[in-house]
């Protein structure tokens, strides 16, 4: 399942992709990411940390 943090800037986009695709997965509060949370875009997969600077990047690393 994929993991957002709430905290992420900028991954209102990237949620909105998920719902429209029926994609399962969790908003979580924190997902101990600072340094990239603050600078980037990321979600977690199985354990994984998938980094992307843009929503575009991020979609295609799902």
């Amino acid at each position: 399942m994929i993991q957002v943090c709430k905290n992420n800037k900028g991954i209102e986009e990237f949620i909105e992709y998920l719902n429209q695709k029926n994609i399962e997965y969790s908003i979580e509060n924190c997902l101990d990411e600072c340094k990239i949370c603050h600078s980037k875009l990321f979600f977690k997969k199985n354990e994984d940390t998938i980094i992307a600077d843009s929503t575009e990047e991020l979609i295609d690393k799902i």
